[in-house]
């Protein structure tokens, strides 16, 4: 066989959003830090992307992450994520389930009741807790990196949408978040391609109107992804949400960055009160439920900002062990996206 790669990952999907890990067939990712590393792959790796989340091997909607050695001591091992476009800095729902990941597979030692996972990311080290029943991950919780409102009640021009107020949210990386009231378009399945549409507009003119700079990670300075939020649609909700990012990308789970965001939100505007639950659900109704578990702060002396420590719950499952290849002959090395 003419084969020039051979890549092993690991599927599994965490509330309908898929992660699939590479865990060999890549070469090393070099880097002193978690950002040199994002760096390094978002120059050299971008190939990656294409073969493993285009079609034939995957599809648009399809994230991806890369273990990686750590860099920090405290950390257990690092991780890079990746969607159909881009390398980000963080991904709530794909922690989730590349901690179930490693602890089914025996790559981590499960201890009941609690096993303990730091990941170490490019938005700093973000903590684990998978919860142990009867030899099983039945759930993971994720206490993540600060989270903050940037800018509040802006203001966007967007092409054929017109004035829109938005947020500008940092949850892991940076949102955009819409009421979709403001749009009169529902939260649901058949709405999707719409939903993508509008989301990439906006995130568009987001990105051209409004700067952004982490006050403490000089390489977190784009609003990466877009949050449409609006009132649940079944009872034990507290919000319902689709979240859109990459190259027209739509995640199926609730977001785990996106519900971190939410929750400083929330926080910040009185809606929600210290370890209070929180429950997001999805546009297929599966749902996260997350907490402000402490205040925090972010930036130095001249510019500090309000922040709190979120804490998000969910569940993940294996859906498959993969041997990737790539024939030397093959016409799609970095594969293809149609679209509708």
């Amino acid at each position: 066989m003419r084969t020039s790669k051979f890549i092993s990952t690991i599927d599994s999907h965490t509330a309908g959003e898929g992660t699939r890990l590479v865990m060999s067939g890549l070469p090393p990712i070099p880097g002193g830090t978690m950002a040199e590393k994002l760096a390094y792959a978002d120059e050299h790796l971008s190939w990656v992307l294409g073969l493993l989340l285009s079609e034939p091997r995957g599809h648009k909607d399809l994230f991806g992450a890369i273990l990686v050695p750590p860099c920090s001591p405290t950390a257990d091992i690092g991780v890079l994520f990746m969607d159909n476009k881009d390398y980000e800095p963080m991904c709530g729902h794909a922690v989730i389930g590349i901690v179930t990941t490693l602890l089914e597979t025996g790559m981590f030692e499960m201890v009941a009741p609690e096993t303990l996972v730091t990941l170490d990311t490019p938005s700093g080290p973000v903590r684990a807790h998978a919860q142990i029943m009867d030899g099983h991950v039945q759930a993971v919780s994720f206490q993540n990196v600060p989270s903050f409102i940037y800018r509040s009640d802006v203001t966007l021009k967007v092409p054929e949408v017109g004035d829109l107020v938005v947020d500008v949210v940092f949850g892991g990386l940076f949102f955009v978040f819409v009421n979709a009231r403001h749009l009169e378009i529902e939260l649901i399945p058949d709405n999707v391609a719409r939903l993508a549409d509008l989301g990439m507009r906006i995130l568009a003119a987001a990105n051209e109107q409004v700067s952004v700079q982490h006050p403490e990670l000089p390489h977190i300075d784009k609003i990466i992804d877009l949050r449409f939020y609006l009132e649940p649609a079944s009872d034990g909700a507290d919000s319902r949400n689709v979240v859109i990012l990459g190259d027209h990308m739509i995640d199926r789970s609730p977001c785990g960055t996106g519900t971190c965001a939410e929750l400083a939100l929330r926080y910040a505007r009185g809606q929600l009160g210290l370890g209070e639950p929180f429950v997001t659900e999805s546009i297929l109704g599966t749902r996260f439920t997350g907490q402000v578990i402490t205040e925090s702060q972010v930036g130095s002396d001249s510019e500090v900002i309000p922040a709190v420590i979120p804490m998000v719950t969910g569940s993940a499952y294996i859906t498959g062990f993969h041997q990737f290849v790539l024939d030397g002959e093959d016409p799609f090395p970095e594969g293809f996206r149609l679209t509708a």
